[in-house]
């Protein structure tokens, strides 16, 4: 037997005893809900989503992070109505709130935190009792071997992650009520698939998200 017919042998032998990683998961996680909060507290109300807060390098996803989110939450049935990015901005450009709008992201990426009068003015401005503001967290693409014979990487796996937060903020209160996190991940064989775009990847993240915000129903025994 040759060596290249052991190599081949090998490589067939690895190929079916490597068991491939699952192509797509998701994973949420409700990290705060204020006592009393309910999902009969958003019917008939309104939410406005805020462009993602991101890092200096990733500021191209901001309005694209906040439009999938817009996307995954109006498949909610009977939840709030939800003002998307493009609406929220037009609006506060059309009532001249430009210098507000910009203040209220420029504070709150120094702070983490929103003013009342702020909030209470993009309320009135928006019709919205509620501001929902997405953070991207990470987007991070890897590769790893799966499978290496006499140093020759034979299998290699594209791993492609997007990590999301969320806070929920009562324009009445000021207050925090809720916040949470989605991840969604995506793997692709390298020899054979193309790297998931962060449109793919977010949009599980944005919906594993969704699914644990303050208006939606848990199902039993959760």
């Amino acid at each position: 037997m040759t060596r290249l017919t052991i190599l081949i042998t090998l490589v067939a032998l690895v190929g079916t005893g490597c068991a491939k990683p699952e192509p797509e998961a998701q994973f949420s996680w409700e990290l705060y809900r204020s006592p009393g909060t309910s999902p009969e507290m958003f019917k008939g109300a309104s939410v406005a989503i805020l462009p993602a807060v991101t890092t200096e390098d990733d500021q191209i996803y901001r309005e694209a992070l906040s439009g999938v989110l817009y996307q995954s939450l109006i498949k909610v049935k009977n939840g709030p109505r939800i003002i998307p990015l493009d609406i929220v901005q037009s609006t506060c450009n059309k009532k001249r709130l430009l210098n507000e709008y910009r203040e209220t992201v420029k504070i709150y990426q120094e702070t983490g935190m929103f003013s009342r009068e702020t909030l209470s003015r993009l309320s009135r401005a928006l019709n919205a009792r509620y501001i929902l503001l997405p953070k991207l967290l990470r987007f991070k693409q890897v590769t790893f071997n799966r499978a290496t014979i006499l140093g020759i990487s034979f299998l290699k796996t594209r791993e492609s992650t997007v990590d999301i937060h969320a806070q929920l903020w009562d324009t009445k209160s000021g207050k925090i009520i809720w916040h949470g996190a989605g991840e969604g991940m995506i793997t692709t064989e390298v020899m054979t698939g193309t790297p998931a775009s962060f449109m793919q990847v977010a949009q599980y993240a944005c919906e594993s998200l969704a699914s644990r915000l303050p208006w939606v129903k848990p199902p039993p025994g959760y």
